[in-house]
């Protein structure tokens, strides 16, 4: 790792870092931009990606005009930022939802770009360089500005729509419990109330089989002695 030897070597290292988180959110907008259910966050996407590659421009401009070569540096936040919103959005189903998280990922992007831009322009204005301090004021406006879009997007359709999204799941939820519920009840009762017309059945059975042994037996009991007698007769 090469020692930074002055602020001008610093100036150089974060234009270098820069260049390359600039580069990575090249590759990640059209992304998002494939993944917003919300026209209107889709379109601003799609202008960011063409603000981003001016901003490359730009960094090139500022490198070569501090004598340097427009070499980028691996952003190791960037890379970051973008891994970690892209895990959290291809967990969240497509719509409003994933929309509100996409401009939470997008929003830290843009403040990490903010904060980066805004001291490397400090440092050139320090430095005398107010050319590039001129290139990287330029961008920082951009950044601003879509930070800004961003939280108005959000703030007037995104937030509520994934709110009433939510809203909705739970409400079907419930629906579909109590659905559950009551066909499990119904169930149960069903099967209950075959086995007690089992259980009568039985019960209706065994006393009707008692009643017709009884009237058999009482039948033979009943018999007169000279009725057994000529039965007896008619055997022999």
């Amino acid at each position: 790792m090469a020692t930074v030897a002055s602020l001008q070597t610093h100036l150089v290292e974060e234009l270098a870092d820069l260049l390359d988180a600039e580069d990575q959110l090249t590759e990640a907008l059209p992304k998002l931009a494939r993944s917003a259910s919300s026209k209107v966050l889709r379109l601003a996407f799609q202008k960011h990606l063409k603000e981003t590659r001016g901003h490359i421009t730009r960094l090139k401009q500022a490198l070569r005009a501090i004598g340097e070569k427009p070499a980028p540096k691996t952003c190791k936040g960037m890379k970051g930022l973008l891994q970690e919103g892209e895990t959290v959005m291809n967990k969240t189903p497509e719509g409003a939802l994933r929309d509100a998280v996409m401009i939470t990922g997008a929003q830290k992007v843009e403040h990490y770009e903010m904060a980066s831009y805004g001291t490397a322009r400090t440092y050139a204005e320090v430095l005398g360089e107010t050319t590039i301090a001129r290139l990287l004021a330029q961008t920082l406006r951009e950044e601003k500005g879509a930070d800004r879009t961003l939280t108005q997007i959000a703030e007037k359709s995104v937030n509520e729509d994934a709110a009433e999204e939510w809203q909705a799941s739970e409400e079907e939820g419930v629906l579909s419990r109590s659905a559950e519920w009551a066909g499990s009840a119904a169930t149960s009762a069903s099967r209950n109330l075959a086995s007690g017309v089992r259980r009568v059945a039985s019960a209706v059975g065994m006393v009707d089989g008692r009643r017709s042994t009884t009237r058999r037996r009482g039948s033979r009991a009943q018999r007169s002695p000279r009725s057994r007698r000529r039965t007896a007769a008619k055997k022999r």
